[in-house]
């Protein structure tokens, strides 16, 4: 089985971004037996899709289906009409872009109801929560979170990660899961659960970004942290949760996409109402315990691993093909 992957650009050690999920779904699809051919889109924003759609034209003809990761890339993938379409929707593509008050923008509203079109033209849809599912409804969607590298997100040793990354060892750090210029991510909102932290918590306490962080550090990071905040306005499934996960770090998290869900059964944080003061109490018990928790064993129970996930899409692949046979096989009398 021979899969045309159309995605936006994949991480490289000088430029990380935040593709590195797909980067490694690609690459457990790949463990599966799949040829995977990759178009990634490149250059300007705006003007990298007509080059794009000449190279996808050229490569669409050698697939047998073709996988778009994010709407964007969906749009392109719709210009041929001859190989099955799966798409994967991420995130915003569906749930909007917000600004830092949580309104979803008109522009960003008008994308969505694009990118709820286009999934009627898919042969099989997969997003990555429960909500995102209602919002291609009547459109059957497959519900089906990244997964985590279990091999690259494991326990390391606090101190020994510290030590790798030159971190001081004589003080707590908060890990804040994303970029702070991006208003969807909440960071107002760290900064003032951390100064509420600050005043109730008589130890050392520093807030880190998970941003402009190369892949193959995220693991110290997490690793060497004592907790991962997550306060966004809109996420999916967001990994960054579910790797804390895999490497034990006890997660604090307001209500937001699928972390409800990912963090039930986990001993060590939770999910807290969107106040600062109530995620400082939470952060206090999580820093004053010094427990790791108990991720790892939760996230293998549901299945959130590489090699789970990639058995359930190619699942998906082999029914859209068998589908699409059926329907090119000629009628008898």
């Amino acid at each position: 089985m021979k899969i045309l992957m159309v995605t936006h650009e994949l991480p490289t050690p000088a430029h990380p971004g935040t593709m590195a999920p797909v980067a490694r779904q690609i690459q457990s699809l790949q463990a599966c037996g799949l040829e995977i051919d990759v178009l990634q889109l490149h250059g300007v924003r705006k003007l990298k899709y007509l080059p794009a759609l000449i190279e996808f034209q050229r490569r669409v003809a050698h697939a047998d289906l073709v996988h778009a990761h994010f709407g964007y890339c969906a749009w392109l993938a719709l210009s041929q009409h001859t190989k099955p379409l799966v798409i994967s929707f991420m995130g915003d593509d569906l749930l909007g872009e917000p600004d830092e008050h949580g309104h979803i923008q008109p522009l960003s509203k008008l994308v969505v109801q694009i990118n709820r079109w286009v999934a009627k033209h898919a042969d099989a849809v997969i997003v990555k929560s429960a909500e995102m599912a209602q919002i291609v409804a009547p459109v059957a969607a497959n519900i089906i979170p990244n997964g985590v590298d279990i091999q690259t997100f494991r326990p390391v040793d606090r101190s020994q990660a510290r030590a790798s990354l030159g971190w001081p060892d004589d003080r707590h750090y908060v890990l804040f899961a994303g970029n702070p210029a991006y208003a969807r991510k909440g960071y107002p909102l760290a900064q003032s659960t951390m100064e509420h932290l600050r005043r109730c918590f008589d130890r050392p306490v520093e807030l880190r970004s998970l941003w402009n962080v190369s892949p193959d550090q995220v693991p110290l990071y997490m690793n060497a942290s004592d907790a991962l905040l997550m306060v966004s306005l809109i996420e999916g499934s967001p990994n960054v949760v579910k790797e804390a996960l895999a490497c034990n770090l006890p997660v604090v998290s307001v209500p937001v996409g699928d972390v409800a869900y990912v963090l039930e059964g986990v001993d060590t944080g939770g999910v807290f109402p969107r106040d600062p003061e109530t995620l400082a109490g939470a952060l206090k018990a999580v820093l004053s315990s010094g427990k790791r928790s108990n991720g790892r064993t939760i996230l293998l129970q549901k299945g959130l691993d590489l090699a789970s996930v990639a058995e359930r899409i190619v699942r998906i692949y082999d029914g859209v093909l068998r589908t699409k046979s059926q329907h090119m096989m000629p009628r008898t009398s």
